[in-house]
């Protein structure tokens, strides 16, 4: 009885923990993580397939983005600006 609940509790635990890395990698949204500068290019894991997508960085976090179609496709551009090719 005892090694049916120790299991069971394993269990359940796992099932949690998997759950929390399938949250933390499926990122939908960037605003408000930490960046550097005023504009940027970049790429997150679990986030618009890997592509890349360029952001505004206020007071150290981003505050607006826009996602491009492929990877190595957003360049920053002079004026402060960035753009998906």
């Amino acid at each position: 009885s005892a090694m049916k609940f120790t299991s069971l509790t394993s269990v359940i635990i796992s099932a949690t923990a998997m759950a929390g890395v399938v949250v933390a990698s499926s990122l939908v949204d960037p605003t408000g993580l930490p960046c550097k500068g005023t504009v940027g290019c970049s790429t997150l894991t679990g986030f618009n397939n890997g592509h890349d997508f360029g952001y505004f960085c206020t007071n150290g976090m981003m505050t607006t983005w826009s996602a491009c179609t492929g990877k190595s496709k957003c360049h920053v551009t002079t004026g402060r600006n960035f753009v998906c090719r």
